[in-house]
């Protein structure tokens, strides 16, 4: 090769092997990946064909596609960066024979640098995976913060050199820096008008929170002080159930104000078909004047959209192009770029998407939050409901690979809780406070309805929730997680709190009614002061001036979801759930994941069902052969129905566990044989 120079060879070829560099690097960690994510892959729901063939058969083609645009444009930018800076820095002063190793070597430390970088940042991401023991001791720690300030060294000396020689590209620097910072900041700030009708409806939901890990209730630790202050200003329901221990069945109990029975939503990725969505309480706000806004960060398995009756929905994209991309996606670069607002634009199926753990941002999701309340009407009141899943599993890992406070307070009763849990519930802690400041700032908590709540609980079969051995076994075994159980209070116990400024004086303090989530939209119904509607509302009116009377007789309902045996341990593996699942679940047209029709009656069928009354509890144990079973909840004691005590409500309990199951076919052999 014959070069220009003593000491320079052709500026084409640092591009070239640039170039060459960061597409060995992509085709690297494609191959790391696939080996990681393999069998889930091959598990994907599917229309037709290879999974592949339904995905570039369906919608997700074109959110694969330009995804893997982005991929293919970060990394061409990577190779250009590394190649002006290595041609502008130090290609000069080196001579023709040196420069190859100079530039590989520059590539493979700006390639382990920005690869620690996103280790640390993102320790459940396959370079997290790959660098967790390296990064484990403390002097690999310095090596890797030392690579870094050199690499931002060279890049500013570069950028300084670059400032210097062409005034163009001065313009053209700050340009590309302001376009990348508006798309995360605005000057204007919605503030609510005078002429605003009604208060502001805001509904705060934390995923998988059991109110027993509360202070407040008595738990050794404080985890959620922003949001225990809140609830020391609302009145707080602490004898409250969930419908379902799912995310989807329970929000759609919440909306509709009805049992999963009459609103059809049974279980998670339900067909959208099966569910009433007309029964929302969101379309009753909206037809009242109210902006109806909806943002969960968590959509794999809620698909919460706008038929619900929300004007404007803030939540990550679903279906399976969010699935796929979610296994796929996993990428140095991409999850670098994720930590910028303009990554919202770029990859809004990462974006801020708590399905996607190994790469999850909690502050990334807040500015989706923070962004639509400034795009807010100002001349309208609000129905926004807003749904954090930092709490879900997998729960959070520690920071920087060390052990925080939260190892720590785990003591007493609570000495066998998960440190990730506490953990992800102090996220979620400051996610609520984040968004109370942006309602505060906006001026939608001035004249406002705040509801606070969890969806359901979540079961670590810690010892303080075993159940005595007794004659009979009570259903639920050994069940982690949650949606498994119809009776274990970890799972079916659920935070519900109330509060109001402004023009709506509910006060503060407890109230131990049998309250129920369908509880929740006439309540709120009533308390924004919309119309009378024909609504068929199941739940009843907790506060105000409408509120009902709520007796100790009251009858709630549980059902628990299908739950399969892959769910029933300690340690998840998502590849042996697939396993047990996948052949249960379609593609859709529209490039949703739902349950396939033949198995929404096995699913139906397969599941523990839950009358409560008072202290007493009559139910099912999901299995086909077994007979209705008694519980008293104090004492934690089963019965055979027929064999039940004389003092437990045995024939209230049996009519109205039958009139409410009356729809499924499954139930008609408990009913017959008690009649």
């Amino acid at each position: 090769m014959k070069y220009r120079d003593e000491k320079e060879f052709h500026p084409l070829l640092i591009y070239v092997i640039s170039l060459s560099w960061s597409v060995g690097w992509v085709f690297i960690q494609c191959y790391l990946l696939y080996q990681r994510e393999i069998e889930i892959l091959r598990k994907l729901p599917r229309t037709s064909g290879t999974v592949w063939q339904s995905v570039f058969a369906s919608p997700a083609t074109l959110a694969m596609g330009r995804f893997g645009l982005l991929v293919f444009l970060v990394h061409l930018a990577f190779a250009f960066l590394n190649a002006s800076i290595f041609q502008t820095l130090f290609a000069s002063r080196l001579q023709p024979r040196q420069q190859v190793v100079a530039l590989l070597g520059q590539l493979l430390l700006a390639t382990l640098t920005l690869s620690l970088c996103a280790a640390w940042l993102f320790p459940g991401s396959l370079m997290g995976d790959q660098l967790a023991l390296v990064l484990m001791r403390l002097s690999n720690q310095v090596v890797a913060g030392v690579l870094v300030v050199a690499v931002m060294a060279a890049l500013s000396a570069w950028l300084w050199i670059k400032w210097q020689q062409s005034g163009r590209v001065r313009v053209t620097i700050v340009s590309i820096a302001m376009a990348c910072l508006l798309p995360g900041w605005s000057p204007w700030k919605s503030v609510r008008g005078e002429s605003a009708r009604g208060p502001d409806v805001i509904v705060i939901g934390v995923d998988s929170l059991r109110p027993d890990h509360l202070a407040r209730n008595g738990a050794p630790f404080t985890v959620m002080p922003n949001l225990e202050r809140l609830l020391d200003q609302s009145v707080v329901f602490t004898n409250t159930l969930s419908t379902q221990p799912h995310t989807f069945p329970s929000t759609v109990s919440i909306l509709t104000g009805q049992w999963p029975v009459t609103n059809g939503a049974r279980g998670n990725l339900f067909s959208p078909q099966l569910v009433d969505r007309q029964q929302s309480v969101a379309h009753r706000f909206a037809e009242a004047g109210y902006e109806t806004v909806f943002a969960m960060d968590e959509t794999r398995f809620a698909n919460i959209d706008t038929t619900y009756g929300f004007n404007e929905v803030l939540s990550p994209e679903f279906g399976v192009a969010e699935m796929a991309i979610g296994l796929v996606g996993d990428n140095v670069l991409t999850n670098l770029l994720s930590l910028h607002p303009v990554a919202l634009w770029l990859m809004p199926e990462i974006y801020g998407n708590r399905a996607i753990s190994q790469v999850y941002r909690p502050d990334s999701f807040s500015r989706r939050l923070r962004n639509g309340i400034d795009d807010l009407s100002e001349d309208k009141p609000v129905f926004l409901y807003v749904h954090f899943c930092a709490g879900h599993w997998p729960y959070e890992l520690p920071h920087l690979y060390q052990k925080d406070r939260f190892d720590a307070m785990k003591t007493g009763a609570f000495s066998d809780t998960k440190s990730g849990y506490l953990r992800a519930l102090g996220t979620a802690d400051l996610q609520v406070q984040d968004l109370l400041q942006s309602l505060q700032e906006a001026g939608r908590l001035e004249n406002s309805v705040i509801t606070v709540l969890s969806d359901h609980g979540e079961d670590f079969d810690l010892q303080k929730d075993l159940w005595p051995e007794g004659a009979i076994n009570v259903p639920g075994g050994i069940v982690h997680g949650h949606g498994g159980s119809a009776i274990r209070s970890s799972q079916v116990s659920v935070m519900l709190a109330i509060s109001s400024r402004g023009d709506n004086g509910l006060g503060s303090g407890v109230s131990q009614v049998p309250a129920s989530l369908v509880d929740v939209a006439p309540t709120l119904h009533s308390l924004a002061g919309l119309s009378a509607q024909a609504a068929s509302y199941e739940g009843h009116i907790l506060l105000g001036e409408e509120r009902e009377d709520v007796g100790i007789d009251r009858v709630r309902f549980v059902e628990s979801s299908y739950f399969p045996g892959s769910l029933r341990k300690s340690t998840i593996e998502e590849a042996a759930v697939l396993r047990d699942m996948a052949e249960m679940y379609r593609l859709g047209a529209d490039g949703r994941v739902v349950v396939k029709d033949a198995w929404v009656p096995y699913q139906i069928e397969n599941r523990q069902r839950a009358a409560y009354l008072g202290d007493w509890v009559m139910m099912t144990s999901g299995e086909s052969d077994e007979d209705l079973v008694l519980i008293n909840r104090v004492s934690r004691q089963g019965w055979r129905a027929d064999q039940a005590p004389t003092a437990a409500p045995i024939e209230v309990l049996t009519r109205a566990w039958c009139e409410h199951w009356k729809v499924d076919e499954v139930a008609e052999q408990y009913c017959q044989a008690s009649s």
